[in-house]
């Protein structure tokens, strides 16, 4: 007799169900997120690629313009603006052969925006903000970088250096340096040029190009920095009735003419905002005047004497208190200090004699005693406040036209600077 066997089926029950869609879930958290972070680096990856492909073509490119122009390149920058159709120069250019020459041959993806530069007569390439592929990426000379749309990407120096003061050991950078968060070199008239210690200039009378600057004051956001050079020589503080009680309208004016008329300093410059001084005069009669740096071109500023006191670590804001004295207790004046030992000499520097008088880090022999602050001397309607060659806060007649000169200040975005 043959007997018939069935098999029983057996099905998943609801809670291994469960189980099994809770397994899979873990599974997909753990594994899209790095998949999406795989083909995310491959995309950044090939859009890096995408901007070093650009870069080549533009070295190419002043390859191609030397061949084609006997060896001659522009001095000047040469910019061209990208989109979707490619990247197409946009600076004009007079007294050289651009056939063929107004485009950047390269393959790979192109970018939909951005710009790419070349600057110290072909040697240097750049390139900023250039959208590929849902990515913004630079070119800092060397290599590429990209980040997301809307990220900082902080990898590029495109204009000034900056050497913070961490740095300064690294940078052989010793001397009288106290309260100096930064040195930067900058061209006031090109934020975007391309500056560094070997092709800056500390001449005085310079107001033009790449020069050295000191920055003291860092809110986040912003440098504020002084030049280490006056930019006009001899100025008088107020030429018309000689007195202290409208302020500096004579060397304010020179500093307007110097930024905005001899030089034109960049409009990317932090707009100054307002200074105002109070004072006592001899009489006892209380003083008051208030500049409006907008009326001198919103391009640069005089240093005031309280903000001498607050870097020499004094921090008053009342004039009537400001006594002239040494910047530094430890350096004691004329023929007594040693070249680099008062250790705010950075203050003082390229004066005439403030090495041995002074113990400054760098002496000018055509360079004036000192330079004009904003401020006027409490108890004396004849003087104000100046930073002199041999280290002090000190005082001078209103028209000492032959001792002082003028030294800018600036405040530069920050984002300027590291773009």
């Amino acid at each position: 007799m043959k007997k018939d066997f069935k098999t029983k089926n057996k099905g998943f029950t609801l809670i291994e169900l469960l189980a099994v869609i809770v397994i899979l879930a873990v599974i997909a958290l753990i594994a899209v997120p790095q998949i999406l972070n795989i083909l995310n680096r491959a995309r950044k990856s090939a859009a890096e690629d995408s901007v070093s492909g650009i870069a080549k073509s533009a070295e190419t490119y002043v390859t191609n313009f030397m061949l084609q122009n006997s060896g001659g390149f522009p001095d000047e920058e040469l910019t061209f603006n990208c989109t979707s159709s490619g990247c197409s120069l946009s600076s004009t250019l007079t007294g050289y052969n651009t056939d063929n020459l107004t485009t950047l041959d390269f393959k790979g993806t192109k970018p939909t925006s951005g710009t790419v530069k070349i600057t110290d007569n072909g040697k240097k390439v750049t390139a900023s903000n250039l959208n590929i592929n849902g990515f913004t990426c630079n070119y800092d000379g060397e290599k590429a970088s990209c980040g997301d749309v809307g990220e900082v990407v902080e990898a590029t120096k495109f204009g000034g250096t900056v050497i913070k003061q961490e740095d300064f050991a690294a940078n052989n950078i010793t001397g009288g340096y106290e309260g100096v968060l930064a040195i930067v070199y900058l061209d006031p008239t090109d934020l975007s040029a391309t500056c560094n210690e070997k092709n800056s200039v500390s001449t005085t009378g310079t107001s033009t190009g790449c020069m050295k600057w000191y920055v003291y004051k860092d809110d986040g956001t912003n440098y504020t920095m002084i030049l280490d050079h006056d930019i006009v020589a001899q100025a008088w503080y107020k030429y018309t009735t000689r007195d202290n009680t409208q302020g500096p309208l004579t060397a304010l004016g020179e500093l307007k003419k110097a930024t905005t008329e001899t030089a034109t300093w960049a409009s990317k410059l932090v707009a100054p905002g307002t200074y105002t001084a109070n004072w006592a005069d001899s009489n006892g009669v209380n003083q008051t005047y208030t500049i409006n740096y907008a009326d001198y071109g919103n391009r640069a500023r005089l240093i005031s004497v309280e903000e001498i006191y607050e870097i020499i670590g004094k921090g008053t804001k009342d004039l009537n208190s400001i006594s002239s004295g040494y910047m530094d207790t430890n350096c004691n004046g004329y023929g007594e200090c040693n070249p680099g030992e008062n250790k705010y000499a950075w203050l003082f520097d390229n004066t005439q004699n403030c090495m041995y008088a002074g113990g400054c880090n760098v002496e000018s022999s055509s360079g004036n005693i000192g330079y004009w602050t904003s401020s006027a001397y409490a108890g004396d309607s004849y003087n104000a406040w100046v930073v002199a060659y041999y280290g002090l806060l000190s005082t001078s007649t209103v028209d000492s036209v032959d001792d002082c000169g003028l030294r800018p200040v600036i405040t530069v975005k920050k984002s300027d600077l590291l773009q």
